[in-house]
């Protein structure tokens, strides 16, 4: 029963696994910006 799968169900079935595994690491990203930004500035100065 299941291996009777098309290329076309192939073809959709890896491009939702590229579309979701990209917005994961998209979302990880922003969690991860945001978390290192929040509300903070720091400022680098040289002493000489």
């Amino acid at each position: 029963m299941f291996t009777a799968i098309s290329k076309a169900q192939t073809v959709v079935c890896m491009f939702l696994s590229a579309v979701i595994v990209s917005g994961s690491l998209s979302l990880g990203a922003f969690a991860a910006h945001s978390a290192a930004h929040d509300g903070y500035s720091v400022t680098i100065t040289q002493i000489k």
